[in-house]
Order: C-alpha cells, then sequence, then structure tokens
C-alpha cells in the first residue's frame, strides 16, 4: 500500500470515528434518508452523507467506503478529517483557538495511526491474537471513544519514535534520589525500597548504583529512590524542580537498570528483560485522551494499602473467589510536590502531577501455568480485513459464540457489579483497565488495576466495606448512587460493550439483542446467588439497578470542544446528554415478548 492510501485511509477511519461519536453525543444530528443511507448538514452548507445502519446504543455504524462530502452541488469521497472539523466548527460550537488545537492533536494522531497500520500489516486476527499481551499493546488503535486518542500535544516525531507505544522502543529509566521529607511516599509491608530497586536493577547494576550514590553523597537513609521518564526530566523536572536540585535535595544519579517498553496508556511500562517484574507508571506532562497524563499525588499513601484491602476482598468474598478476580496491586508509590506551585490555589492540576511514581504488579507474576494474560482493550482490535482478535479467539476456543461470552460477562461484569452492589466500589472500567487472564482461549478470570482517580464509593451505609483503610476513605470520592452506577454502565457497557456487541454483529451476525440477552442471563443467575447468600443484596440490586429502561448519555468529546484546551485546576469533567434506551432491558423486554410466561429472575 502506497503511503498516500495509509493517509487516506488513517483519515477516512478517524473521521468516520468522529462523526458517529459526535452524532451519539447528540453535537451533531444525522437525518435518515432511507435505504439504510444517512445525512449530517452542517451549518457551514457541507452535508456528509454515507450509508450506515444504528444501533441498539443509538450510535451509527458507518460505512467508511461510502461517505461523501457535498458542498455547492459537487459531491467526493470524503478522506480529509481535518476538513471535517473545519466544516464542523460552529455546529460544535469551538472557538478557532480550540479548533486549532483539536488539530494539532488530530495530526498527531493520524501520524500515529499510519505507523500502526504500517506495523500491522501481514498480521491476521489469528496473529494478533496469539501475540503476548506487552507486544500486541504496541499495535492496538487505542481508546475507541475518544477521537483524537494520540494527541500527544509537547510530543514532536523525536518522541513519537523514542517514547510512543506505537513504537515499541525500550526506554532505560533515569533514577533520582529525593530526600525524604521532600516526598510523600507509601509502600507495602512486602515491599521495601531496596526491593523496588531490585526490580529494575541488577546486581551489577545494582554495584554501579552504589558507587553513583557514594560519589554524590546520598544516603538511602536520608533519600528515596525514584526513577523518572528521560522525557519528563528533559523537559520539565530539570527546570521546575531546579531549586530542589541546586539544594541538593533532588540528586540526580543517572540512567540505570532494565528497558522498559511503553503500553498502550503510555505511561505505564513494563519491563522489557523481566516480564513478570512490577510495571512502573511515570508522569508525562503531555496532553493526550483528554487530559495531561500526570499522577496526583493524592493517592501516593493509600495506594499501597487500598490494593491490598482491595485483594483482600477477592479473597474473602465469595462470589469473587468463585470467579478468581484479582487485584494488580500498587505495591508502593512516592510523589514529590512542588513547593511553590502547591501553595497557589486553583493552580493548573498538570503542575500538582509532574514528579512521582507508581509500582504496580505485572499480570505476567499472576497467570498459572497454561494461563496467558491479555488486556480487554485487545478484544476490539481488528486486522486489515475487518476480523476482530475476539472473534480469533471465540474460533479458537472452540466454543459457540454464547458460551464464550457467557464466560467473559461471568468473568468481567459480574465482579464489577458485585463490588457495586455489595460494597458500594465504583470502578471506571474502561478496556485499558481490565486485564483479562485466559486458558484455552476462553476468559477464565479478570484482573483489575488503575485505582488512582478511577475508584469512587457510593454514598450510603455499607457494612462490608467497614474496614476500608481510613487513609483510603480520606481521599476517595463519595457519590450518590445515581452518579456511582455509571462507572459501570458508561464506564465499561458504554466504552467496551458498545463496540464489542457491533463488531461481532458485523462479523458474525450475532444481534446485539442476543449479545446483550446473554449478559442479561448472566447478571441474572448472579443476582439469584448472591440473594441466596445475602437477603440484603435485594435492595441493593434495586439501588444499582441496571435493568431500569433508560440510562443517561454521558459524553466526552463535547467536553473537550466547550471547555477548549485553557489550563484548569482540575480535570475535565464530562457532560449528559438525553437517555439512551438500555439495551439490556430491551433484551429482556424481547425474552420475554418471545417467551411470555417466563418471569424476569428479578424485578428490575
Amino acid at each position: 500500500m502506497s503511503t498516500d492510501k495509509y493517509w487516506k485511509q488513517v483519515n477516512r477511519t478517524l473521521l468516520v470515528k468522529s462523526l458517529a461519536e459526535l452524532c451519539y453525543e447528540q453535537a451533531l444530528i444525522a437525518k435518515d434518508e432511507g435505504a439504510g443511507r444517512y445525512s449530517v448538514t452542517l451549518k457551514s452548507g457541507v452535508i456528509y452523507s454515507f450509508k450506515g445502519q444504528l444501533t441498539v446504543w443509538d450510535w451509527l455504524l458507518i460505512d467508511a467506503q461510502t461517505i461523501e462530502r457535498q458542498f455547492e452541488g459537487q459531491a467526493l469521497p470524503a478522506d480529509d478529517a481535518a476538513q471535517f472539523f473545519i466544516d464542523a466548527s460552529e455546529d460544535l460550537e469551538a472557538t478557532s483557538s480550540t479548533l486549532g488545537n483539536l488539530l494539532h492533536e488530530l495530526a498527531n494522531t493520524l501520524v500515529a495511526d499510519v505507523v500502526l497500520l504500517q506495523k500491522r500489516e501481514g498480521l491476521d486476527a489469528q496473529a494478533l491474537a496469539t501475540l503476548p499481551d506487552e507486544q500486541l499493546q504496541c499495535l492496538l488503535d487505542g481508546h475507541p471513544k475518544a477521537m483524537v486518542n494520540k494527541g500527544r500535544i509537547g510530543w514532536g516525531a523525536q518522541e513519537f519514535n523514542a517514547y510512543g507505544t506505537e513504537a515499541a522502543q525500550g526506554v532505560r529509566l533515569l533514577w533520582l534520589a529525593v530526600r525524604r521529607d521532600l516526598a510523600v511516599s507509601g509502600n507495602s509491608e512486602q515491599w521495601d525500597w531496596p526491593q523496588l530497586l531490585a526490580e529494575s536493577l541488577d546486581e551489577a547494576q545494582l554495584q554501579q548504583l552504589d558507587r553513583a550514590c557514594r560519589e554524590k553523597g546520598v544516603s538511602w537513609q536520608e533519600f528515596l529512590p525514584l526513577p523518572v521518564h528521560p522525557w519528563q526530566w528533559q523537559h520539565h523536572i530539570r527546570q521546575h524542580y531546579a531549586q530542589q536540585i541546586f539544594r541538593g535535595d533532588l540528586v540526580l544519579l543517572g540512567e540505570f537498570g532494565d528497558s522498559y517498553l511503553p503500553q498502550v496508556s503510555l505511561r505505564t511500562l513494563s519491563n522489557l528483560e523481566r516480564p513478570r517484574a512490577l510495571h512502573v507508571k511515570l508522569p508525562l506532562t503531555v496532553l493526550n485522551t483528554s487530559c495531561y497524563r500526570g499522577i496526583p499525588g493524592k493517592f501516593m499513601r493509600c495506594g499501597p494499602a487500598l490494593s491490598e484491602w482491595m485483594q483482600s476482598l477477592c479473597d474473602r468474598d465469595e462470589q469473587l473467589q468463585l470467579r478468581g478476580t484479582g487485584i494488580l496491586q500498587e505495591v508502593a508509590g512516592l510523589h514529590v510536590p512542588h513547593s511553590h506551585q502547591e501553595s497557589v490555589e486553583g493552580t493548573p492540576y498538570r503542575y500538582r502531577e509532574l514528579l512521582g511514581a507508581t509500582w504496580r504488579q505485572s499480570p505476567a507474576g499472576l497467570c498459572a501455568e497454561g494461563e496467558r494474560h491479555l488486556l480487554m482493550a485487545a478484544l476490539l482490535q481488528k486486522d486489515a480485513g475487518g476480523k476482530s482478535v475476539a472473534a480469533a479467539l471465540i474460533e479458537a476456543s472452540g466454543l459457540s459464540v454464547e458460551a464464550w461470552l457467557t464466560h467473559l460477562f461471568d468473568a468481567t461484569v459480574v465482579p464489577l457489579y458485585h463490588l457495586l452492589s455489595r460494597y458500594g466500589i465504583g470502578l471506571v472500567a474502561h478496556s485499558q483497565n481490565l486485564t483479562l487472564v485466559l486458558r484455552d482461549n476462553k476468559v477464565v478470570r479478570v484482573l483489575l488495576k488503575d485505582f488512582q482517580g478511577d475508584l469512587r464509593l457510593a454514598q450510603g451505609e455499607f457494612p462490608d466495606r467497614a474496614d476500608l483503610p481510613e487513609s483510603a476513605a480520606q481521599v476517595l470520592d463519595q457519590l450518590p448512587a445515581n452518579y456511582i452506577i455509571h462507572d459501570l454502565f458508561t464506564g465499561h457497557f458504554v466504552t467496551v460493550l458498545r463496540y464489542l456487541s457491533a463488531q461481532l454483529m458485523t462479523e458474525i451476525g450475532l444481534g446485539e439483542l442476543e449479545f446483550y440477552g446473554v449478559l442479561a442471563k448472566v447478571l441474572r443467575r448472579y443476582q439469584k446467588s448472591a440473594q441466596q447468600d445475602n437477603a440484603d443484596m435485594t435492595e441493593r440490586f434495586q439501588q444499582f439497578n441496571l435493568f431500569r429502561p433508560h440510562i443517561e448519555r454521558v459524553c466526552i468529546n463535547r467536553v473537550r470542544l466547550r471547555q477548549g484546551y485553557d489550563d484548569s485546576a482540575e480535570r475535565p469533567v464530562p457532560i449528559v446528554g438525553g437517555d439512551l434506551t438500555n439495551p439490556l432491558w430491551l433484551a429482556e423486554q424481547e425474552s420475554q415478548q418471545n417467551q411470555p410466561e417466563t418471569a424476569s429472575a428479578l424485578e428490575a
């Protein structure tokens, strides 16, 4: 394929994605012209027309090969994503400044997408499905919901080629020594700081580090070790923390240790040389998928205790134990506040998240013999022919699609719903926060991660979480039940299952309501079991009702368009649009119509 064809293909793909998401978020309106054709008329006078199919989520599946741009009586194939945003800017209420910055993010995303197309060439879905998780993450398209998901404002071509996920290049970390009284830190009793160093450095490298410490007068009784991404050091830490560096409170020791591979989340790094070693999550002050990718300091002290407590729930709770649910524990965290920025009320949040690290368990270290791990985001990845990794795994498993999905839902959705209903714990479980464990190509359990801002608590009395560590209770957000349920509805159903159900409908003809009918049966079976164990769960299932007829439509892309790119003291907050008809409710309604004598296992 010529480079021009690559460029047109990624433009057309991103244009289709953006048009579909903006219509879903009700920023644009698609008119049904009949015979499966739709049109979007913009205030600029431009019309985009295409063939498409409206899904159960009120979201359009657009045939990319049919999209046309009509203007002043001329219709041409549409393959310029930037032109689309220019055409739609008035409808999107985007200022010139917002549009200019959006086009910057768009250009970065398109260039990265071309690289991914080239790297996946020759790899069909079966080949992708057999790759090790860490390698496959470097080939994934990324967030399906965020329009410009590789914006990375702050990086140029050199950084993309050296540190971008799709570059798949090993990164060696710089190590700092931080005076203990400057740092906010926490670590599990099972992990002390020498052990954390040994996860990244072999014996010879540890000796080199010790020599550097002696030369620079660093004693680990007074200092703590802190890895830093080389780009973050060069572009932010040397300047922002110059006072601490000149005073000798922050000491650069040098580059040491193993090479690390950037994962799909960009700032999480896996050990290239020792896959079972701890992952390291480092701040990168680049704007990517709606916010700057820093690390908030408020979770550092409680992270290890919260992780341990979550794992204790998995170990002692019968429903979680039955499903083998596990936690990728954050075993240590360290944050260095910026003394001056912290004293400025309302300072941009990115200045509060510049320097720190989180150490987290590797899924490779938690897999038994015969098991392998896979980021849930990988299920959605398609090859050049449009076949997905999910379809390849279903074929390889030898199971029917319904049986395979039953395993998937029981291993993933049920634990998330159980944590919500019994403990009032909401996890924003998008596809990059869920690691699937597979055996014989079927999903047998899930590993949960990323509790820094993606774990919230429901308000109210939940006796079963009474032993939540106080350090965590003080910093975790508490929200009403009707808000927290969206961590599952929007965070998982809309952000993951919406795409998976559409993909399987397109590929293998599985009806969307059949897909959600399987999910409904799995959830009803779980509810019946949980009620037998605990009568109080009936009231909880009414409080967190997944089967209500309508759910709120939560919009993320409109946030950036409305807020623009100005600095803010807090991370962006989603916007709520018009209601959606709940596919779970629809699936049960259809089932009851087909079998009127069968009553629901539990009244919604």
